[in-house]
């Protein structure tokens, strides 16, 4: 009987085909009957929380399901990012990464590795893309046996500037198994990994909170629009990755294993790692952050056309706009409030 899933029926039905996909073509058509429920749920007004974290569900069951047909093998695969936080949004690429069992050779990972790439090109051809950044299990950073990753999470939390080391810490965090039965490894094991080594070590999670407040991106105020004519902005980069690394460093800091960021917002203010009041704000503009981009990408995307976050301000309703500045203006101001603290120590 198949799990009781936020939205209707049809996403349910959707899932219970790719998971009884036995070739390329039933997984794609369950793929499509999947993009087609979602539809319906648009239609319908269900809100984008429960949309996102059941196209984030028809994600990881599609990965199940491409490795499922591409062959057994001692692997367990992860999905991290939106997709694993239950946060995708309409055109969300996937990203993946394998842990190996111990005993499996170094000729033996090549070969996986070769599969991993098979896997990937499976899903792509089924409407499921892989990480554009390169977080993919074909890759030899993404594909390690056991031990190696038990290694890399103790040496990127101890030295979080060096081999990437803060970003690996990021990736898995937001780390989970995929729901595969046959699955040979718990489905928090990097994760929980993560969360106990920066338990014991303080610059991985002054690392994370510095490359939370790191400003990448800003939304351009009037001023700027008016002086220098230049108005676009990319609003994931801008203000949705800073809510999403804050709440992420807040839980790691709160020793929480927490997957999702309104969840991970509430542990940090139990913990006392946020204020009640920054915590309700960060809650306020992921939600409207949510909405918005569900509402911006749902026609490119369920009319097969790629869709990314690069906005025109111009190009925007008045009330969305005045929204947008707002949220950023908020954002902003935690973030540069917690970089002080951190610059205090306050938060060792």
């Amino acid at each position: 009987m198949p799990a009781a899933h936020p939205t209707g029926r049809g996403v349910a039905a959707a899932i219970t085909a790719i998971d009884a996909a036995t070739d390329e073509a039933l997984l794609r058509a369950g793929v499509e009957r999947a993009r087609a429920a979602i539809a319906d749920e648009l239609r319908s007004h269900t809100p984008a929380a429960a949309l996102a974290a059941a196209w984030s569900e028809v994600l990881r069951h599609a990965v199940v399901a491409g490795v499922r047909l591409c062959g057994p093998a001692d692997w367990t695969w992860f999905v991290s990012g939106s997709v694993a936080r239950g946060e995708a949004a309409p055109g969300s690429d996937v990203e993946t990464m394998v842990v190996l069992g111990d005993a499996v050779g170094d000729g033996e990972k090549v070969a996986l590795l070769g599969r991993a790439a098979g896997v990937h090109a499976l899903l792509e051809r089924c409407g499921v893309p892989g990480d554009a950044n390169g977080v993919l299990a074909s890759r030899p950073r993404f594909c390690r046996r056991a031990a190696s990753w038990t290694d890399g999470i103790q040496r990127w939390s101890a030295h979080p500037r060096e081999d990437r080391g803060v970003v690996m810490t990021g990736l898995l965090a937001d780390s989970a198994g995929v729901p595969d039965p046959s699955a040979r490894r718990p489905a928090d094991l990097l994760r929980a990994g993560v969360v106990a080594a920066a338990e014991r070590n303080y610059p991985v999670r002054q690392a994370m909170l510095q490359d939370a407040t790191a400003v990448r991106a800003s939304v351009p105020s009037r001023l700027r629009v008016f002086a220098r004519t230049a108005d676009a902005v990319d609003v994931k980069l801008a203000v949705m990755d800073p809510v999403v690394k804050i709440a992420r460093w807040a839980a790691v800091s709160a020793h929480s294993d927490a997957l999702s960021t309104p969840t991970r917002l509430d542990h940090a203010v139990a913990a006392h790692v946020l204020g009640a009041d920054d915590a309700s704000s960060l809650r306020d503009c992921f939600d409207w952050l949510l909405r918005w981009r569900w509402r911006r990408r749902a026609q490119r995307f369920l009319a097969g056309d790629r869709v990314d976050d690069l906005v025109s301000l111009s190009d925007m309703a008045p009330h969305d706009r005045a929204t947008l500045r707002s949220v950023a203006r908020e954002v902003t101001g935690i973030g540069r409030t917690l970089d002080y603290l951190a610059s205090t120590s306050t938060y060792r």
